[in-house]
Parts: structure tokens; sequence; C-alpha cells
């Protein structure tokens, strides 16, 4: 009596095709663990953070925060978060010192006077603006200094208030500057030697906390991505998002 085993193998499909469409899923995994990462817990938050700041034009600020996604070689992905106009940022989350350029008084609108806080500076020709004084000037006529020890010091005008428009100045005119009929003093200018800046913005906290949850963060949603199977991903290049 004879006893025969045979063994069969049978290897069906191409082993090549699946190897490369296993890569691709992982790749797409990476990619978009990697690009959901830092929309979600980067531009999303720090984004929220300048929206909740009270910052005038916040609104508009929030879209500063852009993002760029690069695909690369498929495994080596990369993104960029940053912020197009990184001087406001800094500023509000550093709590800036800001000083005169002239080295000497640094004057802030009076926001009873100027209602957006700040003083328009429209261009002259040859893209020059004029300067913050002269358009006050313009406006008020001349500015009178007020010293004032352990305070504020002030830069004041004699003006004329609309009847129509109560809170609303006008400039005086001479005759009326001569005998001081009808007269109101406003202080157009508070003076002071620096001024700093509140910190409004989180971005920096933001950032770091991200940096030191990205490895963690990263990998819950590759495992996420892969276990879908197929990530939705839109990989044509670089892109600001």
């Amino acid at each position: 009596m004879t006893i025969g085993l045979q063994v069969r193998a049978a290897l069906v499909g191409d082993f090549d095709k699946e190897l490369s469409d296993a890569l691709k899923r992982v790749e797409r995994s990476v990619q978009a663990a990697l690009f959901d990462f830092a929309a979600e817990e980067v531009q999303s938050k720090w984004r929220q953070d300048i929206a909740q700041s009270g910052l005038r034009n916040a609104g508009a600020l929030t879209k500063t925060i852009r993002l760029k996604r690069y695909r690369n070689q498929g495994l080596n992905p990369a993104v960029v978060v940053y912020s197009n106009f990184p001087i406001i940022q800094r500023a509000f989350e550093a709590q800036t010192i800001v000083r005169s350029r002239s080295g000497f008084y640094l004057p802030i609108p009076n926001p009873d006077v100027w209602p957006t806080g700040r003083v328009p500076r429209p261009r002259r020709n040859g893209g020059q603006r004029d300067n913050t004084i002269a358009i006050a000037e313009q406006r008020f006529g001349p500015l009178r200094f007020v010293y004032r020890p352990g305070k504020a010091s002030l830069l004041v005008a004699e003006v004329r208030e609309s009847n129509a428009r109560p809170g609303s100045f006008r400039r005086a005119s001479e005759t009326a500057r001569r005998t001081g009929r009808g007269l109101v003093t406003i202080v157009v200018f508070f003076l002071v030697r620096e001024a700093r800046l509140p910190r409004l913005l989180r971005g920096n906290v933001i950032r770091d906390r991200a940096r030191r949850n990205a490895d963690a963060g990263i990998d819950r949603r590759f495992v996420r991505y892969f276990e879908q199977g197929d990530a939705p991903l839109q990989l044509g290049g670089p892109a600001d998002g």
C-alpha cells in the first residue's frame, strides 16, 4: 500500500498589483492623516482664536491663516500652516510694546473722535501718506499740547459741535477761534511714551500644542483612514486653503 501526500499551493491574482495597491492605500492614508491634522488642529483652531479675539476686522484676519499641502513622493507628504499677515499675529501674541518712530510721544486716537479707532490716511500723488497729525489739523484746526504729569498727555482742538449731529465736530472758523464763541474743546489724541498691546491672540500656544500632539494625532487619523479604505483626498499639488 502506497500512501501519497500531495501538497498544492496556488497563488491567485497579481502579486505586484496587490502590493502596489496596498502601498497606494498607505500613501493615501498617510497624506490624509497629515493634511487632516493640520487643517483641524492648527488652521481651524488658529482661525477660531482670531475670530474670538475681539480684534477689529477679526473676520477678515481669519482668512490670513492659510494652509499649503505637498504630496511630494507619497510617503513623505508635508504641510505648512502660516499667516500671510504675521506682523499682526506676533504683535498680539507677544504683547508687543509700540513706540513712536521719532522717539517722542505716540499719538493714540481718541475713539470718541475717531469712531474706527484709527486716523484715515489717504495716499497723496506719488504713493506717500499724509502725516497723522497733519490730517487731524486739516479736519479740526490747530492742535494744542496739554501736559499732564503722571498721566497721558493730550493733543486737543477747539472746534464747533454740529447742531444736527451731536457728538460730531468740525473745524471752527477763524472768527469763532478769535472770539471763542460756540467753541468746545475735544481730545483728539492721547500721547504716551509707549503702549503695550494686550495679549489677544494665542496662536503660539495653539501651534506649540499641535507640535506636541502631532505624532499621536496623525497616528490616530492614519489608522482611521487606513481602516476605512480609500481616503478622500484632493492632491493636485501645493494648494492654498
